[in-house]
Order: structure tokens, then C-alpha cells, then sequence
């Protein structure tokens, strides 16, 4: 069994990879994305919440909101950090978003902004996850959002998430939802705990 499990991991992983090798080519084809994406500061990176896991985590980015009708792509770029650290404070993620998520008419459900802006979060931390920066799991501990527009689909958004302050196993996040224009449609502040005993997982 653990030899199968080891080979469907492989399968998906060859897979992810196509995937946002894919997706990279997709999103340069607009040119508001590939401005952003051309910056030299900026590293793309794999959204590990989009990759498939055997242990299920992760599924619901990668599994039931990776469809056509939901976010057909997803592509990250952190920023280089400064020389000398190894810290990571910002990273970018973009979403083609379709209609499969709709709160309101053409409007994308209240709980997925919030879900999406909870996600590229967690993407920055596990980004940081070595031994000089972050070496131990971290969960959300609050969660503010303001909804300030209405998050239309279908549309490509960036969801933008940096590090604000680290006191001790406490780690001060925030995000913003833009549009095209660099609208800010949705913010949030977040408050995300270190997790004693248990290990950063990549």
C-alpha cells in the first residue's frame, strides 16, 4: 500500500508540475498579469495548496476548487527577500475565477474571498517554512475581513499577502484582493499561531 500511495504522489506531483507550468503560459498571455509577473524582485513559486496530498490535506484547493467552473488557474511570485535573510514578506498569487463560486449575480461568494485570501496566507508561511525563519506548523488563529467591492466573475485577480510582525508564536498577517486596475476589493488582517510539537510540513 505504501508503495502505491508513493507512485499516485509521483503521478500528481509530474501532473502539478505540467500544471502550473501551464498555467505561467496562461497568465502571460494577459498582459496586466505579465507585467506583474516580469518583475525581477519577484520569484514564481509552486501554490502547495494546490497540489494533490495523499493525507487529503489541501483538498479543497486542490481538488474541489480546480475545476473550470471554479478557479480554472493559479499561479504564485514571492518577493526576493533581502540579501543576507532568508525571510519572505510578501508574496502574490493570481486567480482566474469562473462563475462556479458565485455568492451573489456574477459576484464571488463572500466565503471564498475570505477562503482565498486565507489560502495565499498560508502560502507565504509555507514558503518560510526552515529552519531560520518558521520550523513549525501554523494554523489560522483570526481571521478579519472587509469587503470593500464586489469581486466580479468571471475575472483573473491577485490576491496579496505580506508579514507584518512575529511576536513569538504569534504571526500578524495581511491580504488584499485587486483587480486589473489594482482596485482593492477585499483586506484582511490575520493572526496565525506556531504550532508547538508539530513539524513544518512542505
Amino acid at each position: 500500500m505504501e508503495n502505491k500511495s508513493s507512485l499516485v504522489e509521483t503521478i500528481h506531483g509530474i501532473v502539478d508540475m505540467k500544471q502550473e507550468r501551464l498555467a505561467e503560459v496562461y497568465f502571460r498571455s494577459i498582459p496586466w498579469v505579465n507585467k506583474l509577473l516580469s518583475d525581477p524582485a519577484y520569484i514564481i513559486t509552486p501554490t502547495f495548496s494546490r497540489h494533490f496530498k495523499a493525507s487529503r490535506e489541501d483538498s479543497l484547493l486542490a481538488e474541489t476548487l480546480q475545476t473550470p467552473k471554479t478557479i480554472k488557474h493559479c499561479l504564485s511570485s514571492y518577493l526576493r527577500p533581502p540579501t543576507n535573510t532568508k525571510w519572505i514578506s510578501e508574496i502574490r498569487t493570481f486567480f482566474t475565477l469562473s462563475s462556479g463560486m458565485n455568492g451573489g449575480p456574477n459576484a464571488l461568494h463572500g466565503g471564498i474571498i475570505a477562503t482565498l485570501m486565507d489560502d495565499v496566507i498560508g502560502t507565504l508561511l509555507t514558503i518560510n517554512k526552515d529552519e531560520e525563519t518558521i520550523n513549525s506548523g501554523t494554523v489560522t488563529g483570526t481571521l478579519s475581513v472587509k469587503y470593500l467591492r464586489k469581486v466580479m466573475t468571471p475575472q483573473t485577480v491577485v490576491v496579496v499577502a505580506k508579514c507584518k510582525e512575529v511576536r513569538d508564536r504569534k504571526i500578524f498577517m495581511e491580504a488584499e484582493v485587486r483587480d486589473s486596475e489594482g482596485n482593492v476589493l477585499a483586506k484582511a488582517d490575520s493572526m496565525w499561531i506556531k504550532v508547538r510539537g508539530v513539524k513544518a510540513v512542505l
